[in-house]
Order: structure tokens, then sequence, then C-alpha cells
């Protein structure tokens, strides 16, 4: 698991106030504390190693490159998740994996909040024991890939990334109510996408 915000905001303040200082060795250990953050972020929404890996590389060269820059508005790990954000979707869309996405709709501009990254939320009271299967997940990551790209942004930062509704209202820049309600689309959609396989998979674990 990474570097965790929430427990961990003395040792960030400090590091940022040396980096707004243009202290290097600030950012040799926020880079440090990030890009495994960074990576996973990427992941889920790439689903693919080497984009992510370049994700990673492109966001820690922008918080080189610009992290003087840094206003302090939002908290430091905001800005540097919603870069990876934005980063994430731009190599979508460059690799034309997913080539209706539109970034504008998803993420209206370069400011949000932060990540960590935590155990899959019981968003099905099903699948949190089965998600550690191979085959099962493999089903799920399928069925949240078929999510409206909406819905499916706020599934993987509320339910997988972790985040607090209010945390998510904020990356992406929507109402609360909003929120709850894209995330109750998708968790409709993905139940109704996963629940004959798992009636099938209580069935298989009853007979073992």
């Amino acid at each position: 698991m990474g570097f965790d915000p929430t427990k961990d905001k003395a040792i960030e303040e400090q590091l940022v106030k040396d980096l707004q200082a243009g202290k290097v060795s600030s950012f040799e250990q926020l880079a440090n504390l990030y890009q495994k953050n960074i990576y996973t972020l990427s992941f889920n929404l790439t689903r693919n190693a080497t984009d992510s890996q370049d994700v990673t590389q492109e966001v820690l060269l922008t918080l080189f490159k610009k992290g003087h820059t840094f206003q302090g508005k939002s908290a430091f790990s905001s800005w540097v998740y919603r870069i990876t954000l934005n980063a994430s979707y731009m190599k979508l869309r460059t690799r034309k994996k997913e080539p209706n996405l539109s970034i504008e709709d998803l993420l209206p501009s370069l400011n949000g909040a932060g990540f960590q990254q935590e155990k899959l939320q019981d968003w099905s009271e099903n699948t949190e024991a089965a998600f550690f299967d191979k085959e099962t997940r493999r089903v799920i990551q399928k069925a949240v890939d078929l999510l409206p790209d909406k819905e499916k942004v706020v599934f993987l930062l509320r339910d997988v990334e972790g985040l607090s509704t209010e945390k998510v209202s904020e990356v992406l820049e929507i109402t609360i109510p909003a929120i709850k309600s894209r995330l109750h689309r998708a968790r409709l959609f993905l139940r109704k996408k996963l629940a004959s396989y798992f009636e099938d998979y209580k069935t298989r674990k009853e007979r073992k």
C-alpha cells in the first residue's frame, strides 16, 4: 500500500514547503511516497501495465518541473492525483482504447482531490469475499469496463480507490447528489451484470 496523505499530513506539508522552495531532495521523497498510488490509480483506469508506467513517469516529471508552482489552494495530494486522472485519460484517448471518451465531460478542469488505495468497498454483499479469486476478478473487471464512462469513473474513485463521496465530488467538481446518483446507477448495473455469475459461484462453493 502506498502513501496515505490522511495519516502523514505533517510529513507531506513539510516536503511540499521544501519543494516550493526548490529543494530537489523533497521531490525525491514525495516521488517515493506517491508513485505507488499514482500507478495504482492509473492501472485501475487504463488496465494496462505499460500505460500505467508511462503515466506514472509523466506525472512525476510534471511534479519535478512544476512542483514549485503549487499554490496550496487544495491539498497537494489533490493536485497530484488530479494530474494522474488527466494523464490516464489522455493515455486512453491517445491509444484509442476508448475513442468516445470525453475528458472534459469527466474532468472539467485540472483541480481536484487526492486519492489513497484501499481495499474494494462492499458495493455488493457477494463481491468482497470472492474478489480474491482470479476468475471472479476477471469477470468483475470485465463488467466494470462495460459501465458508461461517467458512472465508471465514480465507481472507481468511490468503491475501488476508497474515496469518500465528498472527496469524489471535489475531484470531479460535480454535486454530491450527482455522485450518489451515478454511483447508485453503477452499482445497479454491476449487480445486474454479475447476478447470475455470483449465483453460480455460490452454488459451486457450496458443492465443494
